[in-house]
């Protein structure tokens, strides 16, 4: 049995959390998207047994 933890993404270079998420893929592509679109460093973090712990980091690109 598997239990549905909360995600959240959070960005390592400006304010930006995203909402909660029950998915982790919907989390991913959350992620993807903000790294992306603002070349931030964007990490996941997962709550479970009462504590949030990094679960992924996506380093920004940068462009020359």
């Amino acid at each position: 049995m598997s239990a549905n933890f909360p995600y959240i993404v959070r960005c390592n270079d400006c304010e930006y959390v995203s909402e909660v998420f029950m998915d982790e893929h919907l989390a991913m592509n959350e992620r993807d998207f903000h790294s992306f679109a603002c070349l931030h460093s964007v990490s996941i973090w997962r709550y479970a047994w009462e504590r949030w712990t990094l679960v992924t980091e996506l380093m920004g690109v940068e462009l020359h």
